[in-house]
């Protein structure tokens, strides 16, 4: 592994168990085994490095938000969440009511992937009289669920919220749940489908015994 790598992996393990106010530049370059000096001359510091690893979970972020599906990207949340908890760990342990390290860049990426569910939800993907941001942050919570609150997870889900079985069952569930958001149309369209054909197929059928002119 690379100098810089093993200095955003270290990071991403300190800044994911003691938060971003709690975390400590020498505990980082330890773990990474370097000098303090490297992540000063790679990264400027704590900011920066916190940054850069916020550069890296956004871009990862939005690769798994181009999924072919919403319910596919849902899926896949689940997966990268339980894949790389840490993500998880240093959202969940910011200060509530702070103004967190590269916020602005945050902000604009999520702007961005807003804009996709719009794109979405006029393919029709979830139904138009949701509102986009109260749908991404609804499954946001429920895909970083059973790393962020894991006893919750466990006691409802009544199983182990780290197992692969639960993680698979778990993320198939969410898929469901966002394909279900558009079922109600796609159910209603396949219903008057076979109603047409058959009402077709009526006008073109003989009437008692005898063909039509």
């Amino acid at each position: 592994m690379g100098t810089r790598r093993a200095i955003l992996s270290a990071a991403a393990t300190e800044f994911g168990t003691h938060g971003f106010d709690g975390a400590r530049v020498v505990r980082i370059a330890e773990s990474a085994g370097v000098s303090h000096q490297l992540i000063t001359y790679y990264f400027g510091g704590k900011r920066g490095l916190y940054e850069a690893l916020s550069d890296q979970w956004l871009e990862e972020s939005m690769r798994v938000s181009q999924a072919r599906t919403f319910a596919d990207a849902a899926r896949r949340y689940v997966h990268w969440a339980h894949e790389d908890p840490r993500w998880v760990h240093t959202l969940t342990r910011e200060e509530p009511g702070t103004r967190p390290p590269a916020e602005d860049e945050r902000a604009a990426e999520l702007f961005k992937h807003v804009e996709e569910l719009r794109e979405r939800q006029a393919r029709g993907e979830f139904r138009s009289d949701l509102d986009v941001g109260a749908v991404a942050l609804v499954f946001f919570a429920a895909s970083i669920a059973p790393v962020a609150i894991p006893w919750i997870a466990r006691e409802l889900g009544q199983q182990d919220p780290e197992s692969p079985e639960f993680i698979d069952h778990y993320a198939e569930q969410v898929g469901r749940i966002v394909s279900a958001l558009a079922e109600a149309t796609t159910a209603t369209q396949e219903a008057q489908e076979p109603q047409e054909a058959q009402t077709t197929q009526d006008e073109g059928s003989p009437v008692d015994g005898e063909p039509r002119d």
